[in-house]
């Protein structure tokens, strides 16, 4: 299910209720679900397999667990029922990480308010501000300027006006990640990255920080025209993060990624980003990776594919409560995972939260 963030959580509540009436019809079908988005599957399933194993040489699968111990049992590593540990590490991602203080030895950055018409659609973007360190998130449905916005930002695209800001956007250098990866590129990774960031290529640091985790070695001299689309999306992310540069805009790192990888990409990206005190702007359809990386959201307004604005950064817990309430989602924290676990529609947690007020709580 390659779909936005916004799609993503619109079709499950589709797929919700139609997994549910063929199962529980005349015909008592069951429905068999492989998916790599954890929140997606969270809401759908009844119950829960996890497979593991050594990709391309054997694969085991679990038996059935409730859905929380499923989901948890893959992100430990660990089948209590078997007492047996298929990963060496546990798969943790702390949402709830505090973000960078925007101190006075952060620099800040404005980028102007701009216009942009493509056919039909226009996108009006509201100014914003941000600091070094930071990792701003896009959120909004699918034809709303997400990737328009990146490509401004990149300079790929030229905005139609600008106003309201001293900055010009073009002052800053922006390495970009496109969202469609294809390549009939015949070279190899190792001389792609020798073009587009031999000196980060060749520093220890960025090998063992960002190389070895993607594991882009094992890649070194094969050809990017033969690689695999999930292979591509790592290859493109590294050589992205390699390109020395002010801003990094990346297009959906989590294309083609299985959950673990999906989490792997989203602790280089933040480390990344914090310790050589960069900024990201980045749009995202997995929840739990968006909710992860993001130190501050911008969320869109409007008609999709019509006219949409672009609102300024605001703080992670605001921005998802006001994303989340246009799609009637509601997310808690899991006690165990720690991460954002979405409710049920109808769910007693979903009446509760609905009740209160956020549909977006990561608080204890």
């Amino acid at each position: 299910m390659k779909q936005e963030l916004a799609a993503d959580l619109e079709l499950i509540q589709i797929m919700d209720r139609y997994l549910e009436n063929l199962s529980g019809g005349e015909l008592q079908s069951y429905v068999i679900v492989a998916e790599y988005d954890l929140s997606v599957l969270d809401y759908m399933s009844d119950i829960i397999c996890c497979l593991y194993g050594r990709p391309g040489r054997y694969g085991d699968v679990t038996l059935p667990f409730s859905v929380r111990e499923g989901i948890n049992i893959f992100l430990s590593g660990f089948v209590p029922t078997e007492s047996f540990w298929f990963r060496d590490e546990s798969l943790t991602l702390n949402v709830a990480e505090t973000p960078p203080e925007e101190s006075e030895t952060c620099a800040r950055h404005k980028y102007p308010s701009m216009t942009k018409t493509l056919g039909n659609f226009m996108l009006k973007v509201v100014e914003g501000e941000y600091t070094d360190s930071q990792i701003i998130v896009l959120l909004g449905e699918n034809g709303t300027g997400k990737s328009t916005f990146l490509q401004m930002r990149a300079g790929f695209l030229k905005p139609d006006s600008v106003e309201g800001s001293d900055v010009e956007i073009s002052d800053l250098n922006v390495s970009y990640k496109p969202q469609r990866l294809t390549s009939k590129n015949e070279f190899t990774v190792r001389i792609m990255l020798d073009f587009i960031c031999h000196d980060s290529y060749m520093d220890p640091r960025f090998v063992s920080e960002v190389m070895e985790p993607l594991s882009i070695q094992k890649l070194m001299d094969k050809e990017l025209v033969n690689l695999s689309f999930w292979r591509i999306t790592e290859g493109c992310l590294t050589l992205c993060l390699g390109k020395p540069a002010d801003i990094y805009a990346i297009d959906e790192p989590s294309a083609f990624l299985d959950s673990e990888q999906r989490i792997v990409v989203s602790k280089v990206i933040k480390k990344f980003i914090r310790q050589r005190k960069k900024t990201a702007f980045i749009a995202e359809h997995d929840f739990i990776m968006a909710t992860y990386l993001a130190d501050r959201v911008i969320v869109y307004d409007g008609k999709p594919s019509v006219g949409c604005v672009t609102n300024s950064p605001q703080s992670l817990m605001t921005g998802m409560n006001l994303f989340l309430s246009h799609l009637d989602f509601t997310f808690s924290k899991d006690p165990t995972s720690l991460l954002p676990r979405i409710n049920k529609l109808e769910s007693i947690e979903d009446r509760e939260h609905k009740s209160s007020g956020p549909h977006y709580y990561m608080d204890d």
